[in-house]
């Protein structure tokens, strides 16, 4: 897995997490839904930060690319969360 692919897959995520915050800071959206998306949120990024930080630690090139593919395998669960959730929190936004 290249470093591109990461980045543009991390790109897509950051648009979605944006839209979802639109949705987190509108009136209406009960408070147990806004606490999950904090601490989901907190989660996800606190685990994506981890391995970019192991990334930093290692000079093995298989190492890497397994460093790699488990930042895409959070960024690929943190979006399909994010988008469930946005669907779940936008039944409360009243238009």
């Amino acid at each position: 897995m290249e470093n591109n692919n990461l980045e543009e897959l991390y790109n897509n995520m950051q648009k979605i997490h944006e839209k979802a915050t639109v949705i987190y800071d509108q009136t209406g959206i009960p408070s147990a839904l806004k606490n999950e998306f904090k601490n989901k949120v907190s989660q996800y990024s606190g685990m994506y930060e981890s391995v970019e930080n192991m990334k930093e630690l290692t000079s093995k090139p298989d190492t890497l690319d397994n460093l790699i593919n488990q930042q895409v395998e959070i960024m690929n669960v943190w979006i399909k969360w994010e988008l469930d959730w946005a669907k779940r929190a936008a039944c409360y936004v009243s238009v």
